[in-house]
């Protein structure tokens, strides 16, 4: 799924999934960067959907960090 999204949003787009489900494409927006928009009228899959789209955010902040944790430290 982040290949599809990243195959099909432009660099700082905006993903718009209004058939969000269980967040799959909310997670691979996460996770690549995109801000992300989602709709489910099934609310079972809201709180799923909610905390899979969180940790994604987590972890993509968490990444985002570690990476800076080396920059100016070459040689």
């Amino acid at each position: 799924m982040r290949w599809l999204v990243r195959l099909v949003t432009p660099p700082g787009g905006l993903v718009l999934d209004p058939f969000m489900g269980s967040g799959s494409t909310g997670r691979a927006a996460m996770l690549e960067g995109f801000e992300f928009i989602g709709c489910e009228l099934t609310a079972e899959y809201l709180p799923i959907a909610a905390a899979r789209i969180k940790a994604a955010q987590d972890e993509a902040n968490e990444a985002s960090r570690q990476g800076n944790l080396f920059i100016g430290s070459a040689a």
